[in-house]
């Protein structure tokens, strides 16, 4: 098969499409297929595309109306030979993804770990609303015109892939989707063995990911504050638009170990993480978050906000409600006593998750074929 995967984002930008294209494509070449990469771009080209084993089109940003424009004119210009058009989102590719391959009679696959109508809703309302309740209370049907585009894209894809089962239910559900058309394939780990975790953490706990209102920052900061040993260092690693916020919440508070530092590369920050003492994902919810699996495959002992995509470990970690600051501050102090630090570490050490690119190309492929 020729296989077009339509990105949103692509390396050396951060983020889970980014990083899974590249090796997704390379798994799909191994097992015999032709493979192109679509992808908007902040530069026309960079020096290492020239070193990939497949095509590599970018198309650089301007203004939203006319990306989506300039993304389709390339699908027609690289795509007509295609026989499966998949798409890493269903808005930014996925909306022209759907129209070119309506036009042009072609088999679309959108693969989906996010939810843009939930985050974006977040970052305008500033409510605090988990994925689950945004949908149960209702609180989608608001955001309608963007609602009824996106229930247009998802409905004409022969199949959308999500990563986790969490999610796949709440769209079936509130999307109204034909369930012999969904389907799950696991993210693995972006990184795997890499780094292996030091026997001696420093004092950080560490934050890693955009600064939105998804993400919970300002609530993990309240949280902290209240920690009494102020020895430890919370370190926030990342970059977005409520930079400028928590940099205002520090200084006007005079927080002296609270920190910002800039966004890494994948393999910087798990070598930043490795060191960590414990690393918090704070988020309303978290879908299927990447650094956790990284965290998993290093054991680097890590806590969570209760609703996370990963049904399999919800109930083997330590969690929080992270509206809950009180008890986001009672979870960080639990494992500040050694005792109790020590035995999570054990914890930690002894889940496994062994999902890799190649079952992941496997898996897609047989989706493929079956429909």
């Amino acid at each position: 098969m020729k296989i077009i995967i339509a990105t949103g984002i692509f390396i050396p930008e951060l983020g889970g499409p980014a990083t899974y294209a590249p090796n997704i494509a390379q798994e799909f070449i191994k097992l015999g297929h032709r493979v192109s990469v679509l992808t908007y771009s902040d530069k026309d080209k960079y020096d290492f595309d020239k070193g990939l084993t497949y095509p590599l089109f970018r198309i650089k940003r301007s203004n939203k109306i006319l990306n989506y424009f300039r993304y389709y004119k390339a699908l027609v210009k690289t795509a007509k030979d295609a026989d499966i058009i998949y798409a890493f989102d269903y808005l930014s590719a996925g909306l022209p993804a759907v129209l070119f391959c309506r036009f042009y009679k072609k088999t679309l696959f959108i693969r989906t770990g996010g939810d843009f109508l939930w985050e974006k809703y977040l970052d305008e309302s500033q409510e605090m609303l988990t994925l689950r309740e945004f949908y149960e209370k209702g609180i989608y049907k608001k955001q309608k015109i963007r609602l009824k585009i996106i229930k247009w894209v998802l409905r004409r894809a022969q199949g959308i892939i999500f990563t986790t089962n969490f999610q796949k239910e709440i769209f079936a559900k509130f999307y109204q989707l034909d369930s012999k058309r969904l389907f799950v394939v696991p993210n693995p780990p972006s990184i795997i063995n890499a780094i292996v975790k030091k026997e001696e953490p420093n004092k950080e706990i560490i934050f890693a990911g955009r600064f939105i209102n998804k993400n919970n920052i300002i609530n993990l900061i309240a949280a902290f504050t209240n920690i009494k040993d102020k020895d430890y260092q919370l370190v926030l690693i990342g970059e977005g638009p409520l930079q400028e916020k928590i940099e205002e919440i520090i200084s006007r508070l005079a927080i002296k170990n609270i920190r910002l530092e800039g966004k890494l590369s994948r393999l910087d920050l798990r070598q930043r993480l490795a060191s960590a003492y414990l690393v918090v994902f704070p988020s309303l919810t978290d879908i299927s978050p990447n650094t956790m699996l990284e965290c998993l495959d290093s054991q680097i002992p890590f806590i969570s906000s209760q609703e996370i995509g990963f049904d399999w470990l919800v109930d083997k970690i330590i969690t929080f409600d992270p509206k809950n600051i009180r008890e986001m501050s009672e979870k960080i102090e639990y494992l500040l006593d050694k005792n109790n630090y020590d035995d999570y570490q054990k914890t930690i050490s002894s889940l496994n998750y062994d999902y890799d690119y190649q079952k992941a190309g496997l898996d897609t492929i047989k989706i493929f074929s079956q429909l």
